[in-house]
């Protein structure tokens, strides 16, 4: 079996912008991504954690995989797109045994 070196790209975005992430990385090719709601931890902006009464600081995890050139300039126009948001983006290297599914 041949292995296939991705990335995995990683958001953690405020959750109303998931459709709007998830709409620029469909724009870029990416095939499929994966949403895990209500994520929290602490970072630069402080503490973020699901309320239960208001969805108004909950955050959403975006998981996807993409050949490095599409990883790279996504991670390179989060700077712009998300500046005004809480978010963060990683990439980090997997390795896939269908690479026509990413």
């Amino acid at each position: 079996m041949e292995i296939h070196r991705r990335k995995k790209i990683e958001i953690v975005v405020e959750s109303g912008m998931v459709p709007d992430v998830v709409e620029w990385l469909v724009a870029h090719g990416v095939k499929g991504y994966t949403t895990v709601p209500k994520v929290s931890g602490f970072g630069r902006q402080g503490r973020r954690q699901t309320e239960e009464i208001s969805r108004v600081f909950e955050n959403t995890l975006v998981i996807a995989i993409a050949p490095e050139e599409t990883a790279r300039l996504i991670l390179i126009e989060s700077v712009e797109r998300l500046r005004d948001y809480a978010a963060i983006v990683y990439l980090s290297d997997v390795e896939v045994a269908r690479p026509d599914h990413f």
